[in-house]
């Protein structure tokens, strides 16, 4: 269970693959013009323990693990 991914030199994940099945879709049409650019966009989970959006070919973005306490 404490398979965490590896961190670059600079602290971003190296993993890109999300969580099979943990992938969602937020729908902001409804909370009006301003917000509608985050109209279908696609969130999943990082082994690393941080959510975050999804390209287009379904990779994990560029994004930095949480903070150990």
């Amino acid at each position: 269970m404490g398979d965490k991914p590896a961190v670059t030199p600079d602290g971003y994940c190296t993993n890109t693959e999300p969580v099979p099945g943990n992938t969602r879709t937020v729908n902001a049409h409804a909370a009006g013009p301003k917000f509608f650019r985050m109209h279908g966009r696609r969130y999943a989970q990082c082994p690393c323990g941080r959510e975050t959006s999804l390209t287009e070919r379904g990779n994990l973005r560029r994004h930095k693990p949480p903070k150990e306490a």
